[in-house]
């Protein structure tokens, strides 16, 4: 990671990144083929395993604060912070039991206002899982260490009122075992599409802006340790949000997780419910009049 982060500084480096963001504007057409078969890749997984799937319905609550700066054009810091809660037994409400708290750090290259590239050197998430069934209970909380490097880039019309943006991440993720000494490594890939509408602008960055967004992310497993759930999950997001003091937004979301249990490949966990984000897109433009130095947040 350390010698990653060192090459990231090199001009050689960044030349070379410049160089496939330009390249990668030219293929339009290979990346809607990748859209599209990893979609049929996710719809015959889940045709095999149709006869005999057991899914577990949960009501669910997620929240995310996202803070960001940029010291220039270019370079900036963020972190994130996680925390969601479900309920037991498909009984009771979104807030009752505690499913997920992470934190993560991250390094920011902004290329142009349309792209970014961002790494997290490592993030800690703490998890409990979902209870489905009586066996669940027996289920010990566990911690992961994760390593993310993530690129997104955005296309807008200048007067125009839609907004797409795709974001590609892939993860390093060392999760504890229990009663054991030693961690289980996986490898995951993840690809999202989002859809924005200006409702009252035409501008995504101008202040007191309503957006109506969705969204939705595949999520592919990768390793030797993966057996059972080379598909891992299917979000979708529909919501609200609103900028206010120029550079925060609040957004209110229905989410809607489908993810595969690891350990048979047939059990699934369906979780549909509330999500409040809150994000500040450049930490020094808080209150300013002015436009934010940085014009792209994810």
């Amino acid at each position: 990671m350390i010698i990653f982060l060192v090459l990231l500084t090199h001009k050689a480096f960044i030349f070379k990144c410049r160089t496939l963001f330009l390249l990668f504007n030219k293929i339009g057409k290979p990346l809607k083929l990748l859209f599209r078969t990893l979609f049929f890749l996710f719809l015959s997984l889940l045709s095999k395993a149709q006869d005999q799937k057991i899914v577990y319905p949960h009501q669910v609550f997620w929240h995310k604060t996202e803070i960001n700066e940029f010291f220039d054009e270019n370079w900036g810091v963020g972190a994130d912070l996680v925390y969601r809660s479900k309920n037991e037994l498909n009984s009771g409400g979104m807030f009752d039991s505690h499913l997920r708290t992470s934190i993560r750090p991250w390094i920011n290259y902004q290329f142009n206002k349309n792209s970014r590239l961002s790494i997290s050197p490592i993030g800690y998430m703490y998890t409990n899982e979902y209870i489905g069934k009586e066996e669940d209970y027996l289920r010990e909380p566990y911690y992961e260490l994760r390593t993310t490097f993530q690129f997104f880039h955005h296309q807008k019309p200048e007067s125009g009122k839609w907004m797409h943006t795709w974001r590609y991440r892939y993860e390093l993720r060392w999760q504890e075992q229990a009663n054991s000494d030693d961690y289980r490594f996986l490898m995951r890939f993840r690809l999202r599409y989002r859809l924005r509408y200006m409702i009252n602008t035409n501008d995504f960055y101008e202040n007191n802006t309503l957006y109506a967004a969705v969204s939705n992310e595949i999520g592919l497993n990768i390793g030797k340790n993966v057996t059972y759930n080379t598909f891992n999950q299917n979000r979708l997001y529909v919501g609200l949000g609103y900028r206010f003091l120029d550079v925060a937004r609040i957004e209110l979301r229905y989410v809607d997780r489908f993810r595969t249990r690891g350990s048979t490949g047939i059990e699934f966990d369906h979780g549909r419910g509330l999500m409040i984000g809150f994000y500040i897109d450049q930490l020094s433009g808080l209150w300013k009049s002015d436009d934010q130095g940085v014009r792209y947040s994810d």
